[in-house]
């Protein structure tokens, strides 16, 4: 898997780098990974930075892919960067509740912190 997660204590999120496909194979790793890192966490959000040649497998990846972050309670997830293509594919998922996420997507890591914490509670 050639995805890198980390928490950023700072700003008390979970953050996702992929500069890579993303492919089925992929998804339950990542799952387990960041179920690890939410353990006990005050904050489950998520920022993921995706770089323009980042897409998703197939149809396949993509339910497999909104079927884990479902599992994980995510309260809302922060998308940076990525080709239109994908933000437009990701928008429609969002929007007609194909994929049950609050997200929505930046041009920088800081708008989208940003974002996150105004949405804290």
């Amino acid at each position: 898997m050639e995805h890198e997660l980390k928490f950023d204590a700072q700003n008390e999120v979970v953050v996702l780098s992929s500069n890579t496909d993303l492919k089925l194979i992929d998804v339950e790793p990542l799952y387990n990974n960041l179920k690890v890192i939410l353990e006990g966490k005050k904050f489950r959000q998520l920022v993921s930075i995706i770089s323009d040649v980042y897409v998703v497998e197939n149809r396949e990846t993509r339910e497999a892919l909104a079927n884990a972050l479902s599992k994980l309670n995510l309260s809302e997830v922060a998308f940076v960067g990525g080709s239109a293509y994908n933000r437009i594919m990701a928008k429609i998922l969002i929007k007609t509740g194909i994929v049950k996420l609050n997200g929505d997507f930046f041009k920088t890591y800081e708008e989208a912190i940003e974002w996150l914490k105004s949405n804290r509670k």
